[in-house]
């Protein structure tokens, strides 16, 4: 079976608009916006009302869909906007904001990375978006051979093994080419 002419991408978030451009598989992952939080100044806070109050900062990068999540979730809070998530997450690391909001896995990454200073306080993302793949518009047959393939992976642990192996842990990092 050749995928390569019939498989149009992996990991694409499954919208309606896309799914009249192409056919899509079961998800086989979930996406979304996490909160990473300072432990010293956000120790306490851990559900989102302890977030959404005029005396917590919160950093997002500008112009991402975590500005518009922050509002929605937060509209008391003072949300500071910032280029980069790097520079998001630095004024968390600093200590001059409680919590910064990204797609995971940074948030999660970024904790465990820096665990001294940063926890995930929240055990439910803000936002859930779903993955799959996406197939050329009549190819059934090929739908169905990764629709049932997901369906084994995910009854067999395999595609949760994988997404804690490279979402909840840094065990690979020794495998990337430095700078990368």
């Amino acid at each position: 079976m050749v995928f390569s002419s019939s498989v149009r991408d992996s990991g694409l978030s499954i919208t309606p608009a896309r799914n009249m451009s192409v056919l899509f598989t079961a998800p086989y992952a979930h996406s979304g916006v996490q909160l990473a939080a300072n432990k010293d100044k956000a120790a306490e806070k851990i559900n989102i009302a302890d977030y959404n109050k005029r005396s917590v900062t919160l950093a997002v990068r500008r112009g991402a869909f975590t500005v518009q999540t922050a509002k929605k979730y937060f509209p008391k809070a003072k949300l500071r906007q910032f280029d980069d998530d790097a520079q998001a997450f630095q004024e968390v690391l600093n200590g001059n904001a409680h919590a910064v909001l990204a797609s995971s896995p940074k948030p999660e990454q970024m904790s465990i990375q820096y665990n001294d200073k940063l926890f995930v306080p929240l055990t439910e993302r803000l936002s859930r978006g779903s993955e799959g793949f996406a197939i050329r518009h009549g190819e059934f047959d090929l739908l169905n051979f990764f629709n049932n393939w997901i369906m084994l992976r995910t009854e067999d642990g395999w595609l949760q093994e994988r997404h804690d192996y490279w979402f909840k842990t840094l065990d690979w990092q020794d495998q990337i080419a430095k700078g990368q």
